[in-house]
């Protein structure tokens, strides 16, 4: 399984190109790491066809047609990057059941899967056996960034697998930001991710929390976000889902609410197993259900802010409403 060590580009293809997807993709269409894009698949047609048509002007692709389904879409790819939101998608995908089409039936022999998903390392571990078996590559590896971010090249890439694997697996995760290797083999990296997930979701939560606080109280919360992006309370999440927060009652969707309950979700099963505490992210995990109960599932995830607003009366947005706040208007 190491024949095409010496290559340095791959033909790839990519199973769910929505906001994220969509970004890593068009960023690897763009590189030099990719020779050809073979497909883009998703449930959404219209993003398949906006994807083919710009490999097509990019000399990445010559069909003149997109492809009708996951078979098609992976057929001659070295690599097939998996950027779908669920561990139960990503279990549909690669091994479906009864007479669905899926990644291990379709992919020949010597190719790589790379799912960037967030998945617990147990099924990515249960996975990379599987692949294994059936002599394909199998690389661990989820992402963050932010569709921005993907779409610059400049995502954090967090990659384990055995060492083949990675090797190959290596000129494309190059391409789509700083990569780092996990030890441990494949699950690893899913475990970094889902503690990474832990400090997001809760940065999140007290982001929204903060700036509640301070409209309640009075002050103005764009002076609030400038403070505390000039002092020690700063963080990543503070300075961009805040922005949008005080900016924009309902911003374009980047990432979804509903990613942060299955992520924080993972990071408690985690806990639970291990017997480790957490009660700041059992915490955030619930403020993240109200926020789906609400109907925000779909929306920005930097909309927690609702959950905080409905709560408060109080409307943290200068365009929002207080009176609005906890109504149907969210649905």
């Amino acid at each position: 399984m190491t024949e095409r060590r010496g290559k340095t580009t791959r033909s790839i293809s990519i199973i769910g190109v929505g906001n994220m997807g969509g970004s890593i993709a068009r960023n690897l269409i763009d590189s030099p790491c990719s020779d050809s894009v073979v497909g883009s698949y998703d449930v959404v047609q219209s993003l398949v066809e906006e994807l083919h048509q710009y490999a097509r002007k990019a000399g990445k692709n010559k069909s003149d047609r997109p492809p009708g389904g996951v078979a098609s879409a992976v057929e001659g790819a070295d690599c097939v990057l998996v950027v779908l939101s669920t561990e139960a998608q990503c279990g549909q995908l690669c091994f479906g059941t009864g007479s669905d089409i899926s990644l291990i039936s379709s992919m020949r022999p010597g190719s790589c899967v790379m799912v960037c998903s967030t998945v617990s390392s147990e099924w990515s571990r249960r996975a990379a056996k599987k692949f294994e078996g059936a002599g394909i590559h199998f690389v661990d590896c989820p992402v963050s960034g932010g569709p921005m971010r993907a779409r610059e090249g400049k995502l954090t890439v967090m990659a384990s697998g055995d060492i083949d694997s990675v090797e190959f697996a290596m000129p494309v995760l190059s391409a789509m930001g700083m990569v780092h290797e996990i030890s441990g083999g494949a699950g690893s990296a899913s475990t970094v991710k889902v503690i990474h997930q832990l400090l997001a979701g809760v940065n999140l939560c007290a982001s929204a929390e903060a700036l509640t606080l301070a409209t309640k109280a009075g002050i103005d919360p764009k002076q609030m976000y400038e403070v505390v992006n000039n002092a020690a309370g700063a963080s990543f999440m503070f300075a961009d889902r805040g922005k949008r927060m005080i900016e924009d009652e309902s911003p374009k969707t980047r990432m979804q609410l509903s990613t942060f309950v299955n992520d924080l979700n993972a990071v408690n099963i985690v806990a639970r197993d291990l017997d480790c505490p957490l009660p700041l992210a059992s915490a955030a995990l619930q403020q993240f259900v109200v926020g789906e109960a609400m109907g925000l599932g779909r929306k920005d995830d930097s909309q927690i802010v609702k959950v905080y607003e409905s709560l408060t009366k109080v409307a943290v947005c200068e365009n929002g409403g207080a009176a609005a706040v906890g109504e149907e208007t969210y649905l």
